[in-house]
């Protein structure tokens, strides 16, 4: 599947992008995805790095976030499965 090109104008016609141009874009892509895998191991080795020197911490704030979490969803889970009344009267 090709794309066409907008041109800078708009009274150019569109145009089918050169092989240059979408080896640019692959290779911009590629140093995305290569830039999020560093960031994302570079927290991983940061995170595992807090835990080691606060574990107590790391826990409570585990344990907070979990109970957070298992509150807001047994909240929705109810107010989303009690049964309709159409109308109260």
């Amino acid at each position: 599947m090709a794309t066409a090109v907008q041109p800078e104008h708009a009274t150019e016609p569109c145009r089918w992008p050169t092989r240059e141009e979408m080896e640019e874009q692959l290779r911009t892509a590629r140093r995305a995805v290569t830039t999020a895998r560093h960031t994302a191991e570079d927290l991983a080795a940061e995170t595992a790095s807090k835990v080691r020197r606060h574990p107590l911490r790391s826990v409570g704030a585990a344990m907070m976030a979990g109970a957070v979490t298992g509150a807001i969803v047994g909240w929705a889970a109810g107010f989303f499965m009690r049964p309709r009344r159409r109308w109260g009267w």
